[in-house]
């Protein structure tokens, strides 16, 4: 598998290497972290499954915990113990390490009071394995509860795979760094070997030219390669932002797939074969029908300050010529300010103390919006500012996610959930008169943030806008630090 990539240049991509250092660094601790006894920990455990279980906590650093989230050397070392009582109090806490592991893989780790506001995606219902533990041992079905413990996404997996590899090579001591300067097709040079060592390190035939090799299309295709895979433009030479993201050291891959594969770890786990995702960080829409992709688009999300919630819902209502009700700040530093002329020819008028933007072509949120409960008052919309899709980082919304082809998935799902055909879409939009059609059946929506993913068998990274990956390791970390 090749497993590189990133946009993120500077500070940030420097301290979420710190994080994953200071993970790894971190020391073992004792069996004794003050986790609160239960009933379950009372449950008696046949040696194998005692095996299972410490197999199972001494794995936890591969999933991205640091090392003293769930430590055994001091339980393991009672559990041999000839003395009963020392054997009973290692048991339990054996029982309590995995009680508290089971809640952490089902995303319980960071309290609630330490998560972002936007944060909304995680239950906020209490998770109590300790019913279904005493079910599996007393079954002996203990392996394949272990087993289902972390996120069943196969996309969790493909991170966890890639997590151990940045972390090998970062322990080998990473790549070297590509010198400054413009390098494009005809460089030659130490700098053009040095991009090739780097290139290597996702695409090892790239490094198979001779030393003295110059930059031909073969390198340059390597580099659109790896642009495609940062969201950078595709050009295959080197500029400013290419070389930001080649000298990401891979410790900071590395933290930045552990913040990914715990925000995978606070996805809904119901499955639902029709669904829509919407990664905010990568500005990418999907929907799929019975579990096969039946759409993808480009989207725009909130920009910083204006973040896009991570969250999950249902879209009950598509709205046909929406109005929009401007929230009042906005309407207060930049629409008002654009002066009468300007809001009467984009059709914005007063009711009482709101500005509403009517129905039309000029109408910020287009053609169409698609609602769905959520507290942070967002939604999909259209927009007619199409512009915005050429460009490869579109955080640029006030929170809400502009859709690029938003009337032909209103097209798609009135048609599957409401009857609608497309020519009755069609002549709707043309009266410019604001309809809203409830579906029949809700569709599951799921707005992401992934700065981190796996697709065709390579790793993709995107630019961390809104500062999450750093917020998410401290908080994940933190929640461990005191059991050290």
């Amino acid at each position: 598998m090749n497993l590189f990539g990133d946009r993120t240049p500077g500070a940030r991509g420097w301290l979420l290497a710190a994080a994953a250092a200071m993970a790894l660094a971190a020391p073992l601790a004792g069996c004794d972290r003050g986790r609160q006894p239960s009933e379950a920990s009372q449950t008696t455990l046949a040696a194998q499954q005692e095996q299972l279980v410490l197999k199972t906590l001494t794995e936890a650093p591969s999933h991205g915990y640091a090392p003293n989230a769930f430590p055994v050397a001091g339980i393991a070392e009672g559990l041999k113990s000839g003395d009963p009582a020392t054997r009973t109090a290692a048991q339990g806490s054996l029982v309590s390490e995995i009680l508290a592991y089971a809640k952490a893989q089902h995303g319980f780790a960071i309290p609630r009071s330490a998560m972002d506001k936007n944060w909304g995606m995680r239950s906020a219902t209490k998770y109590d394995p300790a019913p279904e533990f005493r079910i599996a041992v007393a079954q002996n079905q203990l392996e394949p509860w272990l087993a289902s413990l972390p996120p069943p996404s196969p996309q969790y997996d493909l991170l966890r795979h890639a997590y151990a590899t940045y972390l090998k090579i970062a322990q080998s001591g990473g790549w070297r760094a590509v010198p400054q300067g413009a390098l494009h097709v005809g460089s030659r040079g130490p700098a053009v070997l040095a991009l090739r060592q780097r290139l290597a390190f996702e695409e090892p035939a790239v490094g198979e030219a001779q030393a003295r090799a110059p930059y031909d299309a073969a390198l340059a295709q390597a580099v659109v390669r790896f642009q495609h895979r940062h969201s950078l433009k595709e050009t295959g030479a080197v500029d400013a932002r290419t070389l930001a993201a080649l000298n990401v050291p891979a410790m900071a891959r590395a933290a930045q797939i552990r913040a990914n594969m715990e925000r995978w770890r606070w996805a809904p786990r119901g499955n639902f074969p029709t669904r829509i995702e919407v990664n905010s960080a990568g500005g990418s829409f999907d929907f799929y029908v019975d579990g096969q992709p039946a759409m993808h688009m480009l989207v725009a999300a909130g920009k910083p300050g204006d973040e896009t919630p991570i969250v999950a819902s249902r879209i009950h209502s598509i709205v046909l010529n929406p109005t929009w009700n401007v929230p009042s700040e906005i309407a207060a530093n930049e629409l008002m300010p654009k002066g009468g002329d300007y809001l009467a020819a984009h059709h914005f008028t007063q009711d009482g103390d709101k500005l509403v933007q009517q129905p039309g072509p000029t109408n910020s949120l287009g053609q169409v919006k698609f609602l769905f409960d959520n507290p942070y008052s967002v939604y999909l919309h259209d927009t007619p500012a199409k512009a915005a899709f050429t460009q490869t980082q579109r955080s640029i919304s006030h929170g809400c996610v502009r859709l690029e082809k938003a009337l032909d998935l209103a097209k798609l799902l009135l048609n599957r959930e409401a009857g609608w055909p497309p020519e009755r879409v069609d002549e709707t939009v043309a009266g410019e008169q604001t309809q809203t059609v409830s579906l029949k059946t809700q569709v599951p929506v799921e707005i992401f943030y992934w700065t981190a993913f796996v697709e065709n068998d390579q790793v993709s990274f995107r630019e961390d806008v809104y500062g999450w990956d750093e917020a998410t390791l401290r908080a994940l970390d933190a929640s461990f630090a005191g059991h050290a």
